[in-house]
């Protein structure tokens, strides 16, 4: 069996890895170069289990990620400190996504991942039955028994199918960065700052190295690329800010025939929900059993399975965003739930800012 997987971040190369551990042929194709820029993360502790099955656990201790023992929420009036775990004293990771992706991808590969770096797909043929029989990029075609779309939220295989994504929510961009900072910073644990306008989330990713992402929930306009949270505007900051669409959406359709989406390709919330790179390993991981099993399981079941998995996963989460943002006077007049049922059901091919 041969699987072809496009995009090499945590979602593919985790998928990789487990469908190289039972003996399956992989190629894994990018069109960056690693290590690529991605914004820095905070993981919960309970992310070690997965990192231990994917065999990185160790690397990653090794690169000693900065590790916090819980969340400040700070708004106008206070400021509350939510440990993970004060009696198994448990530590999350704050991690600075170039090593991180790197340490997954290079695991890959050393399990024998055939990787193609700076290699964009281009096009892709189909059969008479609507599967997909090659993928081409611009000097090779790859053929498979699988397909996986592993590029995030651009979601090339699922636009290049045509596959439309239900909204969810106004449109919403979240805007992050870095900056050069000192110890006059205090931030041993990562701070979200709730204020008028929305949140802004500040967590040190280095010694040094504070990233930042900011999203406003009142529909302001678009932010100067030189713009820093009033907190960090003291620091110097590391290039210019960067931007991301964010609109909460997920694929009406997430698998199908011979293909898969994983990660950020299924679906979107924004980075309150604080599961981007758990997402995208779990459903790897995920993806890749089913494979594994494929020869012995009914297709359609296979599918339904993941799909109900996901659908589950993406309504808890919407719904306890809901409800954390309704549970905050400042955005009481916030319309999320209701956003109208005509704009949920308007298909739309969304890609990443």
């Amino acid at each position: 069996m041969k699987i072809v997987i496009i995009g090499a971040g945590p979602a593919g190369s985790s998928c990789a890895t487990q469908l190289l551990k039972s003996g399956v042929e992989v190629v894994l194709l990018d069109r960056e170069n690693f290590p690529r820029h991605a914004p820095g993360e905070t993981l919960h502790p309970g992310i070690e289990p997965l990192l231990e099955q994917l065999g990185v656990l160790d690397l990653v201790n090794q690169k000693e990620f900065i590790r916090h023992e819980g969340i400040f929420n700070i708004s106008e009036d206070k400021s509350t400190f939510t440990p993970y775990d004060e009696d198994k004293k448990w530590k999350g990771f704050q991690l600075f996504r170039k090593e991180f992706d790197s340490i997954l991808l290079n695991n890959a590969i050393e399990l024998g991942a055939d990787f193609l770096s700076e290699s964009s797909p281009v096009s892709i043929k189909l059969t008479p039955q609507n599967q997909i029989e090659s993928i081409s990029t611009s000097n090779k075609k790859l053929v498979g028994d699988f397909f996986i779309d592993a590029t995030g939220k651009r979601a090339w295989l699922v636009n290049r199918l045509k596959i439309p994504f239900k909204n969810y929510s106004p449109k919403r961009i979240a805007y992050y960065g870095y900056v050069e900072a000192n110890d006059s910073l205090d931030l041993k644990n990562p701070k979200m700052i709730w204020d008028k306008g929305g949140w802004t989330w500040i967590a040190k990713v280095k010694k040094n190295q504070v990233s930042w992402v900011r999203l406003d929930l009142n529909g302001q306009g678009k932010k100067d690329k030189n713009w820093l949270p009033k907190e960090l505007r003291r620091f110097q900051p590391i290039k210019m800010s960067k931007a991301v669409d964010v609109t909460w959406r997920m694929a009406e359709i997430v698998s199908d025939k011979n293909y898969f989406f994983l990660g950020d390709a299924t679906f979107v919330l924004d980075p309150a929900a604080s599961h981007g790179v758990l997402k995208a390993i779990m459903s790897g991981i995920m993806v890749s059993h089913l494979i594994v099993n494929s020869e012995t399981s009914n297709i359609n079941d296979m599918h339904k399975t993941y799909y109900n998995w996901l659908n589950q996963w993406f309504i808890k989460d919407k719904d306890e965003l809901n409800k954390l943002y309704k549970t905050l006077t400042t955005f009481k007049n916030l319309e999320v739930e209701n956003f109208s049922k005509e704009n949920q059901g308007e298909s739309k091919r969304i890609h990443g800012v």
